[in-house]
């Protein structure tokens, strides 16, 4: 067993000690292996825990594998048993007493109590061969614990090999959610000689494999009520591999059992039961399921089992059921998801009005003219070439219209002519070399003789709102100008320097004026002190 020291009325920052072997532990203050600061009256060496053997509670048979206590101190150390007075163990022979199970211990004026206890430890032995049972024995019985190799309720772990597979047994130990550990748990335990808490399990679990597969096992704390939320459909527990223990299995990780032969689809209060989502459990070998569960998702033993050991029920491992598709459309249309939208041709023959909208091709502005096409049922194709000059002359009057004179692009509308004569489509063709000018145009003339800024345009100007274009003082003010030249550049160049010398013989001449100043003050001073 492992003995533990645990405070009565724990304060914040107060300490449980656990005991993992034998021999001789100091309680006092900093520097000991057992620190109480809890009551001032403690000595630095206040008492000695004596383990003379770390036994099992149910071998514990000679009076030497006892445990002992040491009174150290000065204000003294004081003992209370289950049944029993207070007793002072300075009072006893040699200054020392037994300590059992659940003993009470003062240290000091008594502030500071803890409660002496055995911590059972008993171990299931799972998938490990016969040839290491002795090395087992010694390394579980060094921390005082004990092992089986049969499962009951009394066992705290499941020791298992990582090679063990899935029995009766550990489904029974899964069912009473008990701890399974590997073998370097237990060697972490037997290195340990004391510490202030027993060593994790999880980061020990070991792995189990059904059939083939890998699983490592969850604390216990993990796998609880990892089942929620489902209900499971189950047939004849002959069918499955773990038999009767698969329903109360279920049920201690909170899910719900149902019969399959209790289940009825149609009944009230099932299908639209939200709480839960039925699922029929299969076994290996069936693949058979009647016609009311067909319409249910499916998860076979085993890995209904791995995701109880993991903890986790993944959605991934359930079978959805097969989706029937019924048609409900009574004509023979085919619906296409994300086809092309259909464009609707328009008659020829049907009179209206035509916009051509503007668009921006390679910068080049064009303007929007509307053209009144002309209603006709049939065209004679001898008067193909007079019917297009009158369409461009028609443009062209309205361009005239618009004062849009050279800048202006114009669309020639083409009529196609099919070989039965008749009239196709029309089409608009979009080129910089179908221009047409007016050539009747006369230039802009102006009634006063101001002249008209707005038709001349800066060459080389930046677009956009630049540094240059709203800053005028610019580093190179001439740049772009007519003053740009290499004369007024020179004059400049001359100006500064000229101006530059000025500014020295003004300094040199002020810096002349001083020192005169300053000698004639000396001079007259002399004169004056004479």
């Amino acid at each position: 067993m492992v003995w533990g020291l645990f405070p009565v009325d724990p304060l914040p920052g107060e300490e449980t000690y656990y005991f993992f072997s034998k021999g001789t532990y100091k309680v006092g203050r900093k520097g000991c292996d057992v620190i109480v600061n809890k009551d001032k009256g403690v000595s630095r060496v206040h008492a000695e825990i004596v383990i003379d053997e770390m036994v099992s509670k149910e071998n514990t048979k000679k009076k030497s594998s006892e445990v002992r206590i040491r009174d150290c101190s000065k204000y003294g150390t004081f003992i209370k048993r289950p049944v029993g007075s207070k007793e002072k163990v300075h009072e006893f022979p040699n200054k020392e007493t037994t300590l059992d199970d659940a003993d009470l211990i003062s240290f000091g004026t008594g502030n500071a109590t803890y409660r002496f206890s055995y911590v059972p430890l008993v171990f299931f032995l799972c998938g490990f061969e016969p040839g290491r049972s002795k090395e087992l024995s010694e390394k579980i019985s060094s921390v005082g614990a004990s092992m089986t190799n049969k499962w009951s309720p009394k066992c705290t772990h499941v020791l298992v090999d990582d090679s063990a597979s899935l029995n009766a047994d550990i489904v029974d130990a899964v069912m009473f959610k008990t701890h399974f550990v590997s073998y370097k748990w237990i060697e972490l335990l037997a290195d340990k000689r004391i510490g202030t808490n027993i060593p994790n399990c999880n980061s020990y679990a070991p792995t189990l494999k059904l059939q083939g597969v890998s699983i490592k096992v969850a604390e216990p704390e993990f796998r609880e009520n990892c089942l929620s939320g489902y209900a499971f459909l189950l047939e004849s527990s002959e069918k499955y591999k773990v038999k009767k223990k698969l329903q109360p299995l279920l049920e201690a990780f909170g899910a719900e059992v149902i019969p399959v032969g209790e289940y009825m689809p149609h009944s009230q209060g099932v299908e639209d039961d939200e709480n839960n989502r039925f699922v029929h459990v299969i076994s290996e070998d069936d693949s058979v399921c009647s016609h009311d569960l067909i319409s249910l998702p499916r998860v076979s033993e085993i890995n209904l089992v791995s995701a109880i050991l993991s903890g986790r029920l993944d959605a991934a491992i359930l079978v959805s059921p097969p989706v029937v598709v019924t048609s409900t459309c009574s004509t023979d249309e085919t619906v296409v998801a994300d086809s092309e939208p259909e464009v609707e041709i328009t008659s020829v023959y049907t009179s209206g009005i035509r916009k051509i909208e503007s668009v921006e091709v390679e910068k080049e502005i064009i303007s929007v003219h509307s053209v009144e096409s002309v209603n006709e049922m049939e065209i004679d194709p001898t008067k193909f070439n007079d019917d297009k000059n009158t369409i461009i002359d028609d443009i062209t009057a309205k361009s005239e219209d618009g004062q849009n004179d050279d800048g202006m692009l114009t669309r020639e509308h083409k009529i196609d002519v099919d070989e039965d004569g008749q009239m196709g489509t029309s089409d608009v063709i979009f080129s910089q070399d179908l221009i047409v000018r007016n050539a009747n145009s006369q230039p802009f003339q102006t009634n006063n003789q101001v002249m008209n800024f707005k038709r001349f345009k800066k060459m080389a100007s930046e677009s956009g709102n630049g540094f240059h274009n709203l800053v005028p003082f610019s580093k190179h003010p001439y740049k772009g100008s007519e003053y740009e030249d290499e004369g007024v550049a020179e004059s400049l160049k001359e100006e500064k320097q000229r101006k530059q010398r000025e500014a020295v013989a003004e300094d040199l001449f002020n810096n002349a004026r001083a020192k005169q100043r300053g000698a004639a003050g000396f001079i007259s001073g002399l004169f004056k002190g004479r």
